[in-house]
Parts: C-alpha cells; sequence; structure tokens
C-alpha cells in the first residue's frame, strides 16, 4: 500500500493523486469520489489498478459521446479517433463493444445513409467504396450498398459534365482533362469515352438549330 500525499485540482475534470514516494496518478474526479480518496488515503494496489481502469473507460466513453454527438461514425473510424486522442487499445475496445449494445454504433446504418449521400452527389460507385472505406466501413458493406444502387453510369457523368465540366471542355486540352478528371472519381475509361462521344454530339446538334 502507499500513502497519498496529495490530490491536485487538473484541467477536464481530472485529478492528480500524489503518493508518499512521489509517484502520480490522474484519475477523473468522480472516480476519486466514488472511491473517497484523500490524503491519508492507503489504496493496495488491486484497488489502483481498477480505479485506473475505470477512470480510463469513463474518460474514453464520454469523449467518444462526444466525438458521436458531432458526428455519425463507423466502428473502426470511432476506435481510430480514441486511439488518437490517447487512449489505449483495451480501453478503446470496450468502449466500442458498449456503444454497439447502446445501438449508439452501427456499421450497416453508416454505410446506408453514407452510400446515399455519395449517390446524390453523383459519385461513382468506386469512388463511394473509396470514402466508405475512408469511414472504415467494411468493403464487403460499402460494396453491398453500391451495388444496390438504381443508377445508370452514363447519366450520372452526363450530369456531372453539365454541372461541373461543360465550360472546362472548351478550353484547350478540355476534352483530356475532363477525361482524366471523370476517370479518377472511378468511372470506367468506356463509359467515360462514350459520354463524352455522345455530350459532343448532342451539343453540336443543339447548335445547328
Amino acid at each position: 500500500m502507499m500513502r497519498i500525499t496529495e490530490i491536485r485540482t487538473q484541467k477536464k475534470h481530472l485529478e492528480k493523486v500524489i503518493f508518499e514516494n512521489g509517484e502520480e496518478l490522474l484519475l477523473d474526479r468522480d472516480t476519486c469520489k466514488e472511491n473517497a480518496l484523500r490524503p491519508g488515503s492507503m489504496p493496495d494496489e488491486k484497488a489502483l489498478e481498477e480505479m485506473q481502469w475505470d477512470s480510463a473507460y469513463r474518460r474514453a466513453k464520454s469523449r467518444a459521446l462526444w466525438y458521436l454527438d458531432r458526428a455519425d461514425r463507423t466502428e473502426k473510424g470511432l476506435y481510430r479517433k480514441l486511439l488518437t486522442a490517447g487512449f489505449d487499445e483495451r480501453v478503446s475496445a470496450a468502449v466500442i463493444a458498449r456503444l454497439k449494445e447502446l445501438e449508439l454504433l452501427d456499421d450497416r446504418r453508416f454505410a446506408e445513409h453514407f452510400s446515399e449521400r455519395c449517390r446524390e452527389a453523383g459519385f461513382s460507385k468506386r469512388q463511394a467504396i473509396a470514402k466508405m472505406l475512408e469511414k472504415g466501413v467494411p468493403y464487403a458493406l460499402a460494396k453491398e450498398q453500391t451495388d444496390a444502387w438504381e443508377t445508370d453510369e452514363s447519366e450520372q457523368i452526363r450530369l456531372l459534365i453539365e454541372k461541373k465540366y461543360a465550360r472546362k471542355l472548351e478550353e484547350e486540352n478540355g476534352v483530356q482533362r475532363v477525361y482524366a478528371a471523370l476517370v479518377r472519381k472511378g468511372f470506367s475509361f468506356g463509359a467515360v469515352r462514350e459520354a463524352l462521344k455522345k455530350y459532343s454530339e448532342e451539343l453540336e446538334n443543339s447548335e445547328e438549330f
């Protein structure tokens, strides 16, 4: 056992617990109150380990809820955020598991909503899958969502050209640049080539009247 000599209040609801041998331990205030820690207390090693876990879990869960309050996230995405915030793997995994039990985390729900936003934004299926993978959606789930799209790739490309690239086509080497830009967005070479050809033909026909 070690005797506590001082407890100093820190920022972000933390207390620095200082022991007589000079060791220090950061615990959240609620953990300190629940365990009645004060100068002169002599908690044993096992009790301190449990307090450390409870405090880390409580803080990680609070941080996770703060992240979720600002944006929906995947399990993997939120786990990475917790690790980046300084929480260890075991605590982060425990928080993720609990939030799944509470149905506050649902990769399928996230994928459905995010996939729909990608479709409405005119993303190609390949581009949407890449975006979902970045967010932590498993590949199989991302592909399942885009496979369900009722979209015509040629129509997607045509709308993108009209919305974003029509003027660029009039510039020098504009066709080549637009072609490259659309391919980078994940549309197939053949579909882009056909869409540009069709768009040019429609433009020429309209100019004849």
